[in-house]
């Protein structure tokens, strides 16, 4: 039995065209495997600066590549002067003409596309008889009339077997198709399964799209938006009596858009705001973001600008300087009246990786009838940190990624990088992350350069990509290398301007550590120089950290030995 695109339900309403779904269903009935029937088929061609439509009732495919086009009329035609002629109520229809116009536009559509089939037609006439009558335009070895209606199946077959295969030319056919054709022989192969597929496809109207990634990543940033706004639309409207909010909430599940959010109401009502986080380079990339009127700064920031102000310019390379600087700020702020009671909002993000003395110091700073939002997500937590408790806090907790694609939340909740599974909330399913080893220096750099370019042939633009490396600032490879392949490398000095702006060398390609990149993101991600002996803790936060950072790809470079990790608990 033949395949019929696109299929049929099992039971039609009684139509106008009952008729030529009579013929489909014979021909569905009498043609063998391998044959595929097309049915009310559009063309749509450009001739001479004008457009052309219409409509093919029936095309065969036959297993050889040719192409065979049929024209059904039912009921009566007329013959007049040798010219056939269809009754229509709004007139006459040459059908000779009809059938050269579909022939010429099916060939010279499929010379367009690149495809190359023997293309034959003919008219079936299931409900008159010819019976000898001379037709101008048609030659009477291409019409099916009522008197042979019920072998249409074999001369379909037969019309089909005489021309030549798959890849062989464009044409009208042993003997010429209806209105012209060149009448050659072509040869080719029947056993081409990759040009069955693209006639198949140009037949059925099918488009053989690449997502265009530049535009889809534009796309997924702001659908990620729109979908992660939750936190920022429903967490503001909750009212705590201590003002205490504590936001536990997976990577990708819109912490910085509630953050920003909350920044923007408070500076519409003209309230003081502060918000601290761990990350250096996750500060500087919420400055860009946040009101003016926001103090935005690292704990440690705020601990330096505090001795620079009072007491000079620390001494960056003594032992302990950090300790030493959030101590004297937390006794600051508790000997310090102008310091308490300053803020009506103080956001800290990050928490999971700050120390409690730290939240300590910021507790006394927000005013009586303020609000504190501690924003934190235990599986990103890089440091050892004491864990503290709040009084009188409310708790929100939410495990949705709409950042990270579906296929990658797969891998992290496979690896149970996370206490609790990640919801999968992305709009874009992405593919696994491939994972590449390394044994020595010089296959990490072209591993990682392989990674790169795979990326690249995604689609993802360079701009869109970062390398995050598993090693601190100062241990790695590549954040200490000018240039990987033909790509400069865009990388952090460690050093800051005198207005407190961090330094970069310029560069085509960004890379940093994971330590920095934590809170950022990019359309794909190379996460190397991984390497673990044992998938403990700490390494699974890394992990998780690592592969959360993209919208559409991750590619990760990593030795054989953590390769050897992940594969046995896979």
């Amino acid at each position: 039995m033949a395949v019929l695109y696109p299929s049929l339900p099992p039971s039609i309403p009684v139509t106008g065209l009952q008729r030529e779904l009579d013929v489909l269903r014979v021909l569905e009935q009498s043609l063998s495997e391998g044959y595929e029937i097309f049915h009310s088929v559009p063309w749509h061609t450009v001739h001479e600066g004008r457009d052309r439509h219409g409509e093919i009732d029936l095309v065969v495919l036959g297993p050889t590549g040719n192409i065979l086009l049929l024209e059904i009329k039912s009921g009566a035609v007329e013959l007049t002067d040798g010219v056939m002629y269809k009754m229509y109520k709004t007139g006459s229809k040459d059908v000779g003409r009809q059938l050269k116009v579909q022939h010429a536009a099916m060939v010279s559509r499929l010379q367009q596309a690149g495809l190359r089939a023997v293309v034959t037609n003919c008219l079936v006439l299931p409900d008159f008889r010819v019976e000898g009558q001379y037709v101008v335009g048609i030659p009477p070895e291409r019409i099916v009339d009522a008197t042979g209606f019920e072998q249409l199946g074999s001369y379909v077959m037969e019309a089909l077997a005489s021309g030549g295969g798959v890849g062989g030319g464009v044409g009208g056919g042993v003997g010429g198709g209806v209105g012209g054709g060149s009448g050659s022989s072509f040869s080719g192969s029947s056993s081409d399964p990759s040009a069955l597929t693209a006639l198949r496809q140009f037949l059925c109207n099918e488009f053989k799209v690449t997502p265009d990634l530049r535009v889809l990543g534009a796309q997924l940033r702001q659908t990620t938006l729109r979908l992660a706004d939750g936190l920022a639309t429903w967490v503001p409207r909750i009212d705590t009596p201590s003002g205490v909010l504590r936001i536990q909430a997976t990577a990708g599940s819109g912490k910085t858009q509630l953050a920003l959010r909350l920044l923007q109401d408070a500076a519409a009502a003209s309230q003081r705001s502060l918000y601290v986080c761990y990350n250096r380079a996750l500060a500087d990339h919420i400055t860009q973001l946040a009101p003016t009127r926001a103090q935005v700064a690292s704990f440690h920031e705020l601990c330096v600008e505090h001795h620079r102000r009072h007491v000079g310019e620390p001494d960056f390379g003594a032992s302990g300087l950090y300790d030493q600087l959030s101590a004297e700020y937390k006794d600051a702020v508790e000997a310090t009246p102008e310091m308490q009671g300053r803020y009506q909002l103080i956001i800290i993000d990050e928490g999971q990786d700050f120390e409690p003395d730290w939240v300590a110091s910021l507790l006394p700073q927000l005013s009586e009838d303020g609000r504190i939002y501690l924003l934190e997500d235990a599986a990103q937590r890089l440091y050892p940190r004491d864990e503290f408790d709040l009084s009188d806090v409310v708790t929100v907790h939410c495990q949705d990624n709409f950042r990270t694609p579906r296929q990658v939340c797969q891998v992290l909740n496979a690896l149970q990088l996370s206490h609790a599974p990640i919801e999968a909330r992305s709009a874009y399913e992405g593919e696994v992350p491939n994972f590449r080893t390394y044994t020595t220096e010089a296959q990490l750099r072209r591993e990682t350069e392989a990674a790169v370019k795979h990326l690249l042939s995604l689609g993802i633009a360079l701009s869109d990509i970062a390398l995050v490396s598993w090693r601190g600032l100062m241990n790695s490879v590549l954040i200490q290398t000018p240039a990987l392949g033909d790509w400069s490398l865009r990388r952090p000095t460690g050093k800051y301007s005198k207005a407190g702006d961090a330094l970069w060398t310029e560069g085509d390609l960004l890379v940093d550590s994971v330590y920095r990149f934590k809170g950022q993101s990019a359309a794909g991600i190379v996460l190397t120089e991984v390497d673990f002996a044992a998938l403990d803790e700490g390494v699974k936060r890394k992990l998780f950290v690592g592969l959360t950072r993209a919208h559409i790809a991750v590619e990760v470079v990593l030795t054989e030995r953590a390769a050897g990790e992940l594969v046995g608990v896979l």
